[in-house]
C-alpha cells in the first residue's frame, strides 16, 4: 500500500469515527423531574479545523439510583454538570414502551441517544466540602448532612420527623432541649439523674424515677395514687414529721404548718 492511498484509508477512518459519540460532559439546561436538556461542552471540530457547537440534546434521561421500589434522588438545577452517555444504537423504542425493542432507526452512538450521569464535574466545580471519613449526603458546603461511618451516623440540620418513633439502646443529649405544645406518654418510663420541667405534663402509665425531680412553674396533678418511699416536703415543710405549735388536744382544727 502507498503511502497516498494509506493516508487516504486513514483520514477515512478518522471521519468516520468523529461521528461516532461515546460520552461528553455536558451543563443541564432544564430538568423536568426524568429527562434533561443539556449543552455538550466539547465542541467539535471539522476537517478544516472550524469550531462547531453541537446544538443542545433534548429528552435525555437522568440517571439516578433506583431499584427495587426505592430511590435516591437529587433536584438537578440549570448549570449543573454531569456527562451524557451514549447508546450504541437507537433507544426511542425502549424509552417510549419501557419494553424490549429493534432500534427503530440505524444511527449508531448517535447524540439521539444519551443518557446522562449528573455529577461529573469540572475542576471549578468540584464538591468543595469533600468528606472522605465515611459515606455522606450533603449541601455543597457540608453545613447540613448525614454521614455514615463505621458505627456511627452523623447528623447536621433541623429534623422533622412524621411518624412512630421507637430507639433500642441508650440515649444521650448533650445540650438543651426545647419543647413548644403538649406531650403525652403512655407506657412505662424510667430515667436516671436528675428530671426539670417547666410546663404541664400529663401522663398515663407507670412512671419510676430514681434522682431528683425538679419543678418550676406548672401544676403537678394526679387523678391515682402517689406513694412516696421517703419524705415529702412542701415549702421547706416535712409533711411525715412536721408538728404544730400553740395547739390544745380537743375537736378543733390546727392552723396552717409552720417551718
Amino acid at each position: 500500500m502507498t503511502d497516498s492511498l494509506f493516508a487516504a484509508v486513514e483520514n477515512q477512518i478518522k471521519r468516520a469515527q468523529s461521528n461516532i459519540y461515546t460520552a461528553l460532559p455536558a451543563q443541564v439546561i432544564s430538568f423536568d423531574g426524568h429527562t434533561v436538556s443539556c449543552q455538550v461542552m466539547i465542541n467539535r471540530v471539522i476537517a478544516n479545523g472550524q469550531e462547531i457547537k453541537i446544538p443542545p440534546l433534548v429528552d435525555v434521561p437522568a440517571q439516578f439510583p433506583h431499584a427495587g421500589g426505592f430511590c435516591i434522588t437529587v433536584p438537578i438545577k440549570e448549570g449543573d454538570e454531569g456527562l451524557v452517555v451514549f447508546s450504541s444504537r437507537c433507544i426511542d423504542g425502549w424509552f417510549a414502551s419501557g419494553n424490549a425493542s429493534k432500534p427503530l432507526d440505524n444511527r449508531i452512538n448517535d447524540l439521539s441517544d444519551g443518557f446522562f450521569i449528573v455529577g461529573c464535574n469540572s475542576a471549578p466545580n468540584k464538591i468543595p466540602d469533600f468528606y472522605h471519613d465515611g459515606a455522606s449526603m450533603q449541601t455543597d458546603d457540608g453545613s447540613t448532612h448525614i454521614r455514615l461511618t463505621n458505627g456511627t451516623i452523623y447528623i447536621k440540620g433541623h429534623i422533622e420527623h412524621t411518624g412512630n418513633y421507637q430507639q433500642l439502646g441508650n440515649y444521650t443529649q448533650t445540650g438543651n432541649y426545647h419543647q413548644d405544645g403538649n406531650y403525652t406518654h403512655t407506657g412505662n418510663y424510667q430515667q436516671l439523674g436528675d428530671y426539670i420541667q417547666t410546663g404541664n405534663k400529663i401522663q398515663i402509665g407507670y412512671y419510676n424515677l430514681s434522682g431528683n425531680f425538679g419543678q418550676t412553674d406548672g401544676e403537678s396533678n394526679s387523678t391515682g395514687v402517689l406513694r412516696v418511699k421517703n419524705v415529702i416536703t412542701n415549702i421547706g415543710v416535712n409533711l411525715n414529721e412536721h408538728v404544730h405549735t400553740g395547739v390544745m388536744s380537743g375537736d378543733e382544727t390546727t392552723g396552717e404548718p409552720k417551718c
